[in-house]
């Protein structure tokens, strides 16, 4: 049997936390330029969100046949 030697251990470098989480594509150097960036995902999620009307439109779309579907899709010409 071999004598080896001791694997060191190795700790990675930290990068220096502040406190402030970094959200990509937002600029931290200013509080302003955060919170508009914040408000303007606020706003584009909330455009995204699906009305009740949708997700009941969606709800029914998913529980119909494979055949009521492509029919679906036919008519809206996709």
């Amino acid at each position: 049997m071999q004598h080896s030697q001791p694997i060191q251990h190795w700790e990675p470098e930290e990068p220096e936390y502040d406190g402030q989480l970094e959200l990509p594509g937002i600029a931290l150097d200013k509080s302003d330029d955060l919170l508009l960036s914040l408000d303007e995902l606020e706003e584009e999620l909330e455009r995204a969100q699906l009305t009740a009307e949708e997700m009941e439109l969606l709800r029914r779309f998913r529980g119909t046949t494979a055949e009521n579907r492509r029919m679906i899709l036919q008519i809206l010409g996709r």
